[in-house]
């Protein structure tokens, strides 16, 4: 059975690459929240092009096959801007010309299924296994089957290590969340590992080591996951150490 080391971080991204399956695994690009974030009148750059640059660029390097997105593809909710439509549709133009798309509906996802090519896999919110690997969102409860996974993979938490730095300003890393699991009433086996994938969108991101420890989905909310023993690692391979001596961080 896989272990979390068959899983390689791509450096300097937040992208899983697993060699065995050919595949890479990412998640929450949130194509449209540009338009979103002018709504409410903050206006930023489109960057859906350079984010669909930046996965091409990552296939065309790891020579990859296949493309997990584990939810939140799309940020607008219930309905799509035209912004938000016109950039998908190009994503899925751009990518579907090299490997074949697999996708786990995230909370952001209603009516992605009627916007992306037919040939693009859709699974349940509970996710599925690759290649003895677990795969969800994090919204819902993954299945009693990705539970007897020795490693699940999930998004929607979008983790940055906060922490200030000499001059007091405060700055922001995304970083990979690696964590052990607790034993719980609602599974027979849980996993020894659960990843947290750092958001693929350049502004999302969610402060991970703000005491006191939380985070979104129910497997965090009903105490599956030992945040306070996870390792945090920064996108170029920083091993910070465990969660609970990263709070209030200063360097």
């Amino acid at each position: 059975m896989p272990s979390e080391v068959d899983l390689i971080p791509i450096v300097s991204e937040p992208v899983l690459h697993y060699p065995a399956e050919k595949a890479l695994i990412a998640s929450d690009l949130h194509f449209g929240i540009e338009s979103e974030m002018l709504r409410s009148g903050i206006w930023v750059p489109n960057r859906s092009q350079k984010r669909t640059e930046r996965m091409l660029k990552i296939i065309h390097d790891t020579g990859a096959k296949n493309l997990v997105l584990l939810g939140d593809v799309k940020h607008k909710v219930p309905f799509s801007s035209f912004q938000e439509r016109k950039d998908l549709d190009i994503f899925f133009s751009e990518v579907c010309n090299l490997v074949n798309v697999s996708i786990v509906p995230g909370n952001h996802d209603g009516g992605l299924q009627d916007l992306a090519p037919s040939h693009v896999t859709f699974y349940p919110s509970e996710g599925f296994i690759l290649g003895g690997v677990g795969m969800h969102h994090g919204h819902a409860w993954p299945s009693k089957d990705l539970m007897e996974c020795n490693v699940l993979i999930m998004g929607h938490n979008h983790p940055v290590l906060t922490f200030r730095d000499r001059v007091g300003k405060l700055q922001k890393e995304p970083c990979w969340v690696r964590a052990p699991m607790i034993s719980h009433k609602r599974y027979d086996n849980i996993p020894n590992t659960l990843i947290i994938l750092p958001a693929f969108a350049e502004l999302a991101g969610r402060a991970i080591n703000k005491a006191p420890l939380s985070g979104l989905g129910p497997l965090i909310k009903n105490g599956l996951v030992d945040l306070e023993k996870a390792r945090i690692e920064s996108l170029e391979g920083l091993d910070f150490g465990e969660l609970k001596y990263l709070t209030d961080l200063k360097l």
